[in-house]
């Protein structure tokens, strides 16, 4: 009931105001929210103030246990430069020079990694240049690159490549099959299987020669699917059809060919060949 009276009297002194009384009354209701905003404002920066330091420390450190080092170094050097008197300035830097020193032990680990695998691929280079021969071109400044293993008077598979020019570009890998006997085939296609998977080459251009006794047909193209060379240099068993005019021949690809293969797709690889 007394809140109904003033009401009525507030209502009614308003009523009897003039309008320089309302203008007044509106101006100093301005105001009233001016001060308002601006002690949220000061509060605001008096909780920034007090609790400040200690939100970004606990920011940074949920960034580093994240793995996200930038923003942990971005949060503690901001700390530090906000709030250099805080105690939190101090564990900041001593976080931030922890942060930098794990930095450059990573670094450290990065480069040592990357040279011990230089150093390991010089070497596996090494070890395959043993197994490997070199005849060069000279007319066209190519030194072709092949296995001492792979016979001549035989039936093979086998790769090879050549290094060009003065800086040895490496040329793309290359795959040789060749059919030998007493008699001739006429070989059109090859079929391979590699343990349960097989693989046609399809149509192929042979080449043929004959002499001491015998004949050989062979196929030399650039190797375009290195996935079936890696499956079949890493089959237990592996069969070569030599599909011919009117017969064909199969061929169980040796153990020592395979490991051949093995070889150069390590030795392309090694000179900068990439599948």
């Amino acid at each position: 009931m007394k809140r109904a009276v003033v009401a009525l009297a507030v209502g009614l002194a308003l009523t009897g105001c003039g309008n320089a009384d309302r203008e007044k009354a509106e101006q100093l209701q301005g105001e009233v929210s001016k001060l308002r905003s601006e002690v949220v404002a000061l509060k605001a920066e008096l909780d920034a103030e007090k609790h400040g330091a200690q939100r970004l420390l606990a920011r940074a450190k949920d960034a580093k246990a994240a793995g996200d080092n930038a923003a942990a170094k971005s949060g503690l050097q901001d700390l530090i430069a906000r709030y250099p008197e805080k105690s939190e300035a101090i564990t900041a830097k001593s976080l931030l020079d922890a942060i930098e020193r794990e930095e450059k032990a990573a670094e450290a680990e990065r480069l040592a990694a990357e040279a011990k695998k230089a150093e390991e691929a010089r070497a596996a280079l090494a070890r395959l240049d043993k197994n490997l021969k070199k005849n060069t071109d000279e007319i066209r400044g190519i030194t072709w690159v092949s296995h001492k293993s792979i016979p001549t008077l035989d039936t093979y598979m086998s790769l090879y490549f050549g290094l060009e020019g003065e800086n040895s570009r490496v040329m793309p890998l290359r795959l040789k099959l060749q059919y030998h006997s007493d008699s001739w085939l006429f070989v059109q296609s090859v079929t391979i299987k590699a343990d349960d998977q097989t693989f046609q080459l399809g149509s192929l251009d042979f080449e043929r020669d004959n002499g001491y006794g015998g004949i050989w047909e062979w196929s030399d193209t650039v190797a375009q699917n290195k996935a079936m060379l890696r499956k079949i240099a890493d089959a237990k068993k592996v069969t070569i059809r030599f599909d011919g005019k009117q017969y064909y021949n199969d061929f169980t690809l040796p153990d020592a060919q395979k490991r051949a293969m093995k070889d150069m797709i390590l030795a392309w690889e090694r000179y900068g060949g990439k599948a």
